[in-house]
């Protein structure tokens, strides 16, 4: 296509979506691709622990993406269906759904979450996927939707458990090939992935913003960051010591009185805010049944797991400006460790205009974009592009 002729369509598409926004009001769509004066859009349903559930789209067109304000002039072209399950997995009742089309075998995602209390449904990610070929599997995370416990007490081996459960389950399924599951993990996620890809065949892996340090030193990058959004650097020093003090307190080489010493000054100062421990939202020292939780959520290593990921075929991306992940050190590390590992099918792509979502932003950091709020230029259609190289895409001959 000729860049006028491409420039044109976008300012199309987005005069489209000015003009629904302007005279119509937003209701629920069932998930699926829709068309809209010729362009192919995207809806998902979005639902997190709280709040109503919510579309968001992606318009294929002019990459754009964010909540759906509105409804009119949308007509389905593909729907999908969704089959529910709830099964008892090592550590309690777990529910997920697959999602698919057609009644033939197809190769298969699951999608691990990140770091969120999220459900199943996670967004036009699904029938992005399920449109184009790959069925998916998603499931609510601990302590959401039908799933008990409490998903931050579980670190990525815990989460590892539940995603090997449900793959276990479904081999059998008649619309999973069996030989063809494989895996999308994003930020959090990506250290889950790779512990799947080595207790299981898993036939691919999509990693999404993962990172390749250990959960303390990712802790390090975010709480950097984000007291540098709020020009708080200069209190860095401080509120390490209380998040490395916290850290060995969880491991049995500090002191809880120590920490909550620590805890109670910092507390008051005006930068606590921006230290993200808030977000635990728990006393110091916690109490003895959460305590081992949040050791398995807080100590976790992933590079021995990536030095054993041999023959997992990987696509990974990261935004250049990822400010809850240090992409550049990840991307480096990936590679070396892949390699290490023999692994010789690895795809790793760096946009240097993104943050952590993809979504171009001029500063990287999430809930800052670049108006229009859109995808970086050939995501997330890079991942069907790179399974259908792979074979993924078409049905397998019997």
């Amino acid at each position: 296509m000729e860049p006028m002729q491409r420039m044109t369509r976008t300012i199309v598409a987005l005069v489209i979506w000015l003009s629904l926004i302007a005279t119509a009001e937003a209701s629920s769509l069932a998930p699926g691709a829709y068309v809209a004066s010729g362009g192919t859009i995207y809806v998902g349903v979005r639902h997190g622990r709280s709040g109503p559930a919510a579309n968001d789209f992606f318009d294929s067109t002019s990459q754009r993406t964010g909540d759906l304000q509105a409804t009119a002039g949308l007509h389905l072209r593909s729907g999908i269906l969704e089959k529910s399950r709830v099964i008892e997995a090592p550590r309690g009742r777990l529910g997920f759904s697959l999602y698919y089309a057609g009644e033939k075998p197809r190769a298969t995602v699951i999608l691990v979450h990140g770091n969120d209390p999220e459900t199943r449904e996670m967004g036009f990610i699904i029938p992005f996927f399920v449109c184009n070929g790959i069925n998916v599997i998603s499931y609510d995370q601990r302590g959401v939707g039908e799933s008990a416990g409490d998903w931050l007490l579980n670190g990525p081996r815990q989460r590892a458990d539940d995603v090997e459960a449900v793959y276990d389950v479904m081999q059998s399924d008649p619309h999973v090939d069996s030989h063809r599951i494989g895996i999308w993990g994003f930020s959090n996620g990506g250290w889950t992935a790779p512990l799947v890809a080595i207790h299981r065949p898993v036939a691919f892996m999509i990693l999404k913003s993962a990172p390749t340090q250990s959960l303390a030193q990712n802790v390090d990058y975010e709480v950097e960051q984000t007291l540098r959004r709020h020009n708080a650097q200069d209190a860095l020093p401080q509120a390490l010591a209380l998040w490395h003090a916290f850290e060995r307190s969880l491991d049995g080489t500090g002191s809880w009185n120590h920490t909550k010493r620590l805890y109670d000054i910092d507390a008051k100062q005006p930068w606590f805010q921006y230290s993200l421990m808030p977000d635990l939202g728990i006393p110091i020292p916690p109490p003895p049944s959460k305590i081992a939780g949040l050791r398995r959520f807080i100590t976790f290593d992933p590079r021995h797991t990536l030095l054993s990921v041999s023959a997992t075929p990987t696509l990974a991306l990261y935004g250049a400006l990822d400010r809850n992940v240090d992409a550049v050190d990840s991307v480096t590390h990936l590679r070396e460790y892949l390699r290490r590992a023999g692994n010789r099918d690895v795809t790793i792509k760096m946009y240097p205009d993104a943050g952590h979502q993809l979504i171009v932003s001029k500063t990287g950091y999430n809930g800052d974009p670049t108006p229009p709020e859109r995808f970086v230029a050939d995501y997330p259609q890079i991942m069907i592009t790179w399974l259908a190289q792979h074979g993924f895409t078409k049905e397998r001959m019997p």
